[in-house]
């Protein structure tokens, strides 16, 4: 790479830094280093943060950085964009492929969905073991190609889903598992935006 030449950072680790930094804020640079999987890169996390910071979406002090008011306004329309309705840390057993697990409900997009495998693939490369797509159609939760009801094979785990999220006609959840918490987050949002 040329002097002087910067490396563009993924948009993903963007925007999983504002994420950790939302559910877990405040955080030291250390630490959002091992969250986002980049322990041998501490100036590029360095660097996140201080355009961030100079964007007023971050503010860092001793206990180290959180999002400020506008950060969180920003935080939402990125996941916007991917058409994230919301992310939780939930646990949706026995859709789960790992210890740890996160979900997000995706707007109007279970008919880009076939069979989930490309989801499920981003997933995986971007560190969970796995993932699994549920699409919401005509009332009817299904997990493509396995579940063409989830109700009638788990009605507890359906009866959970509808409580948990604020589904409508066409929407569509995936569910990431990892080993800790923070890949199954990174393989969620990759996952969702293989869909975008």
């Amino acid at each position: 790479m040329p002097k002087g030449a910067r490396r563009t950072r993924p948009e993903l680790k963007e925007l999983l830094m504002l994420l950790f930094l939302n559910f877990g804020g405040p955080i030291g640079r250390y630490r959002l280093k091992e969250m986002l999987g980049l322990s041998d890169r501490e100036g590029v996390v360095k660097r996140m943060l201080s355009d961030l910071q100079r964007s007023g979406y971050v503010s860092s002090g001793r206990p180290g950085s959180k999002l400020t008011v506008k950060g969180e306004k920003f935080l939402k329309q990125r996941l916007n964009a991917y058409s994230i309705a919301d992310v939780k840390d939930l646990s949706l057993q026995p859709l789960e492929t790992g210890p740890t697990s996160f979900i997000v409900h995706l707007r109007g997009r279970a008919e880009a969905i076939i069979s989930g495998m490309n989801e499920r693939d981003a997933a995986v490369r971007a560190g969970a073991l796995g993932a699994t797509v549920l699409t919401f159609k005509n009332g009817m939760l299904s997990v493509p190609t396995v579940y063409h009801n989830l109700s009638s094979k788990y009605p507890d785990l359906a009866k959970r889903i509808y409580e948990s999220f604020s589904l409508a006609d066409g929407d569509a959840l995936i569910v990431a598992s990892a080993e800790n918490r923070w890949r199954a987050l990174e393989g969620v949002l990759a996952a969702a935006k293989a869909l975008a």
